[in-house]
């Protein structure tokens, strides 16, 4: 069993010399089902690493996130070009629900004599993966990188490479330079982006571009870049390429690419580009294309290599897209040109966007009926489509249907009427959402198919349809006295019923009258026994007394009889409203709503304050406020003081080609204003003070309260926490009782989430501020050198701890596999002495293996350290032997 420990120490110090191998790598992953996905660890080796076959042949360990690790076996490996190795490690896990998780796998170690990562031979290679499991964003898999990090660089030139990423899902993707992580995803302390003689690295974030211009010294580099996937404007997760790139000396220059112009193109059209690529040096260039258009299932590009010769290049790219193709996100066709140069290869790439649109939905009609225009059209050929949106304007409005434009846009004349689920769904009735619409008004309709990752059609062509005024067409509804004995005026129009008598091929033989109904209850259609029966050419009727005071709105429609017959010559009537203010109090403000149901349509409001007589008869006075939207908020009031409010509207209809305006006075309300409007949000920020074993919380607003009123009555502060919100729910932890009072120190743990509330005066409490977490108070981490030499310097072994870690399990080992030394205080404090002898130990090498439990967001968590500590005394020097007592 000894002999069994003493081969486990050499090999794992053989391991550290000889791990030289981790050059780029990346985690992606696909869902399988329910919360189980699979992930695939693409690395990338020196071939000819010692370590390169122990990996091979070992695999990894993945951890998932959620407090667990997996054996993560090397399921293919293949050599590449200039001493690459390709190795896929590939796992499934089935995780346990909702939540953010960071998947990571750390490889000892990188390959030694990476210029901006110091010491890297001792540096863990690690990358991470973070992705979202969420009903509400759906299932997800991660983007295919198709460009393998390969390439090398030239000092004084340009380094582009740009990772071809494909997202089968259709979501948005975004990208930017990251910090090259060492073991647990921890950003490298001492990493350093690399020299440039122009322009920083820097990585474009809608191209994918990672550009380095231009390198300064040859040598190993590595850089990290960062793909973030977004989805419903939600970040759904992110992927991390950690690449090495080579510089070398060398003349040679890349090759130079036509300039490609982005396009969007029609489903079920055929695309022919030509591309040209050049080489300044005339090497020969080997042109190849990954990207999106060539991973599609049916119809996928091609590219056809034509001319070719010293210093150039020609092909063209086809690709005959079909409706399958239809998606929001453009596809990107990402061409790489490489030099054949003897003395290096370089490379170009060359970014080509085609968006495939939608065809337009196909024969819209629009026929006007009795109260509504009933819309009919074509299915949409898209089988993917998920259903349709519906837009309105008043009159026809001139549209740019130029392939790349979509949908309808903001500030076009239209509105959305409403959005209909399923494709099958062709047919709306358009009664502008029971409100009615206008008799005599053209609308006119526009249809787009819509997709579910947010894609939609080209709009249709436009139908337009009016109304037909009812018989008759009602003009006004207006109250002319508010008052519990108040009087309502109806008017109505006489000129088309005579058309339609005249023009009748039966017309009725009795005697013609208008019989007038009300009702107070719409939906009830109990309209009761009329309220007068006029001869033809009287049309107006003042209704009184009637109370218009505490009673509203009311209703009315004016049907046409043959009063010998007893019978309604045409039911086609129309119905009317009163105009009503709905209030709703607010802080020191009424908003007020008007209600009405009129085959008119307003134009303009004018809203007035009331004076109170000794009647108790509201009185309008004050002109508060004009406007042409159907709602108002009239501001500066005191709050427990009542407002009363009455409005004039102005409106019009048109009717046989003549315009008819008319106003209309509605009914009074009143209303206190109260103080229910919440403070503003505050605006959070944390940090943890590891020392002393408590967070600092300070929040902030943007303006002061003399400026914003919407905080001007804070009185209080409430602090929220949780230890982790996946698992417990936010807690009020404290109040800070001042609202002059910005900071917090908690001192329950250094591990947690937390925000902030205001709540003012009234005791309105305003929404949570911005949730922050810390749970990175520094990382527990340990030195691999030290000098117990009684220098006073660095004479104790002693780790990092941020205060989190509470107890470790730390055993260090000679060679030979003797035990020297165990302690559970996290704070090591090995002074270099032998725990048995009590004497010093010689310099050397010592070998550690530690188990270290971290106090974590989510619970305590166990994480495995190892790893050496070289023990120096000073050239020739022996072990101290401090003097005796």
């Amino acid at each position: 069993m000894k002999r069994f420990f003493y081969s486990l120490i050499f090999l794992l110090i053989c391991t550290s010399v000889h791990a030289t191998h981790n050059r780029a790598g990346q985690i992606l992953y696909r869902h399988i089902s329910g919360n189980t996905y699979e992930f695939t660890q693409v690395q990338f080796y020196f071939t000819d690493a010692f370590a390169t076959k122990q990996r091979i042949e070992d695999g990894l360990t993945i951890s998932w996130g959620d407090n667990t690790t997996s054996h993560f076996p090397c399921i293919y490996h293949e050599k590449l070009p200039d001493n690459y190795t390709i190795c896929l490690f590939q796992a499934r896990h089935t995780f346990p629900g909702t939540d953010v998780y960071k998947v990571t796998v750390s490889d000892p170690n990188r390959n030694e004599g990476i210029i901006n990562i110091p010491n890297s031979v001792e540096v863990q290679f690690c990358v991470q993966t973070i992705f979202r499991i969420d009903a509400n964003t759906g299932i997800n898999n991660t983007p295919e990188l198709l460009t393998y990090p390969i390439d090398k660089a030239a000092v004084g030139r340009r380094f582009v490479h740009n990772p071809s990423a494909y997202d089968m899902d259709g979501d948005s993707l975004s990208y930017e330079l990251a910090i090259c992580l060492r073991d647990r995803g921890i950003e490298i302390e001492t990493y350093s982006f690399p020299e440039s003689s122009n322009e920083p690295v820097y990585v474009d974030a809608i191209t994918g571009d990672l550009v380095w211009d231009a390198p300064v010294k040859k040598g190993l580099y590595n850089v990290a870049m960062r793909i973030n996937e977004w989805r419903y404007g939600i970040k759904i997760g992110s992927i991390v390429r950690d690449m090495q790139i080579e510089v070398v000396d060398s003349d040679n220059q890349p090759p130079v690419f036509a300039a490609f112009r982005d396009t969007c193109v029609l489903a079920g059209e055929k695309i022919v580009i030509p591309v040209h690529v050049t080489d300044p040096d005339n090497d020969l260039i080997e042109l190849t294309v990954t990207g999106g258009p060539f991973q599609v299932i049916t119809n996928p590009a091609t590219l056809e290599i034509g001319e070719k010769g010293s210093g150039y290049t020609n092909a063209t790219f086809i690709w005959q897209t079909d409706l399958t193709h239809v998606r929001r996100q453009p596809y990107s066709a990402v061409f790489k040109a490489e030099d054949q140069n003897k003395d290096v290869r370089l490379v170009s790439f060359a970014n080509y966007n085609i968006t495939v649109i939608a065809p337009k939905v196909e024969n819209l009609t629009a026929e006007a009926k009795k109260k509504e225009i009933q819309l009919e059209w074509n299915r949409t050929v898209c089988e993917h489509a998920s259903g349709y949106e519906i837009y309105r304007s008043i009159g026809s409005v001139p549209f740019d249907l130029r392939v790349c434009h979509t949908g309808i846009p903001a500030g076009s004349g239209y509105e959305k009427v409403t959005t209909l689920n399923g494709i099958e769904n062709t047919f709306y009735p358009d009664n502008n959402n029971g409100y009615g619409l206008s008799p005599g008004i053209e609308y006119c309709y526009r249809v787009v198919a819509i997709f579910s990752d947010g894609a939609k059609s080209l709009p249709s062509e436009e139908a337009c349809a009016s109304l037909l005024a009812g018989t008759p067409p009602i003009l006004r509804a207006h109250v002319e006295k508010v008052d519990v004995s108040g009087e309502i005026q109806v008017t109505w129009l006489e000129k088309p019923v005579k058309d339609m008598i005249a023009n009748h091929p039966d017309p009725p033989k009795g005697r013609l009258v208008y019989q007038l109904f009300h009702t107070m209850d719409l939906d009830a259609e109990n309209w009761g026994a009329p309220l007068t029966i006029k001869s033809p050419g009287d049309t107006t009727y003042l209704h009184a007394p009637v109370d218009t005071k505490t009673k509203y709105p009311y209703y009315y429609k004016v049907e046409l009889w043959d009063q010998d017959a007893g019978v309604i010559v045409d039911d086609d009537f129309e119905i009317a409203s009163t105009l009503y203010p709905i209030p709703e109090p607010s802080d020191k403000a009424v908003i007020i709503r008007f209600g009405r149901f009129t085959p008119w349509i307003n134009t303009e409001y004018d809203i007035y304050r009331c004076a109170k007589t000794g009647s108790d008869v509201c009185i309008a006075t004050e002109l508060t406020g004009r406007t042409d939207r159907e709602t108002f908020t009239d501001v500066g009031l005191k709050n427990g003081q009542e407002y009363c409010y009455r409005i004039e509207s102005k409106g019009y209809r048109h009717i046989d080609g003549i315009e008819y305006k008319n106003t209309n006075w509605s009914h009074v309300t009143c209303v206190a204003p109260v103080d229910n409007v919440p403070p503003c949000a505050p605006e959070l920020t944390a940090k943890s003070i590891c020392d002393e074993d408590r967070n600092l919380l300070g929040w902030y607003y943007s303006s002061s309260p003399t400026e914003s009123s919407c905080w001007s009555d804070v009185e209080k502060y409430r602090i929220y926490y949780t230890p982790d919100p996946a698992l417990h729910p936010f807690a009020m932890v404290d109040s800070v009782m001042s609202r002059d009072i910005f900071e917090y120190l908690h001192h329950q743990s250094l591990v947690g989430c937390y925000y902030v509330t205001a709540v003012d005066s009234a005791g309105n409490q305003s929404a949570g501020s911005n949730i922050v977490c810390l749970d990175e108070c520094g990382e527990y981490d340990l030195p691999n050198v030290f000098t117990p030499n009684g220098d006073n310097i660095n004479d104790v072994f002693k780790s990092f701890n941020p205060g989190r870690v509470k107890r470790v399990d730390m055993k260090i080992y000679n060679r030979t596999g003797k035990l020297v030394f165990k302690t559970e205080d996290p704070d090591i404090n090995w002074d270099g002495r032998d725990t048995d002898s009590k004497r010093f130990v010689a310099s050397g090498v010592y070998y550690y293996i530690c188990q270290v439990y971290e106090e974590r967001l989510t619970k305590p968590e166990i994480v495995p350290l190892s790893g050496f500590i070289h023990v120096y005394y000073g050239e020739g020097a022996k072990p101290y032997i401090p003097p005796a007592d």
